[in-house]
């Protein structure tokens, strides 16, 4: 089943740019997805419930620990929680990174805003989850 935003699955949204997490956080509520933006690691590790997450948008460059590693203790909580990186860096090593830890993809700033719900509009709703 696809995605239907109704509030009850969350997006994270994890960015030290104010300004990136607040236009994000914005438009996922604006297409009816709940959301939880964090501007560090820490402070999503520190508050967030990845088990009930849709899906996280993590910056790459969010400083240490960085997104990967933010990726890879979310998905230690949540082992089937898609993961979408985003960065400014246009550098195809992170590209290539992103798809070894197993990433749905890595969009670069700024987001085409379509193309960010589109993707996560496609995620499928866990079973458990459909109400």
């Amino acid at each position: 089943m696809i995605a239907q935003p109704d509030g009850s699955q969350p997006v994270l949204v994890v960015d030290d740019d104010d300004t990136v997490r607040t236009g994000m956080l914005g438009l996922l509520r604006a297409a009816g997805y709940a959301a939880e933006g964090y501007p560090s690691a820490a402070a999503a590790l520190d508050a967030c419930d990845p088990v009930r997450a849709h899906c996280a948008v993590l910056d790459i460059h969010i400083g240490e620990p960085d997104g990967f590693a933010l990726g890879q203790s979310l998905r230690a909580l949540a082992p089937s929680l898609p993961v979408i990186f985003i960065t400014g860096d246009d550098d195809p090593a992170l590209v290539h990174r992103a798809g070894v830890v197993g990433a749905l993809t890595l969009l670069l700033k700024p987001v085409d805003a379509d193309c960010l719900l589109a993707l996560i509009d496609s995620i499928p709703v866990p079973p458990d989850a459909v109400r």
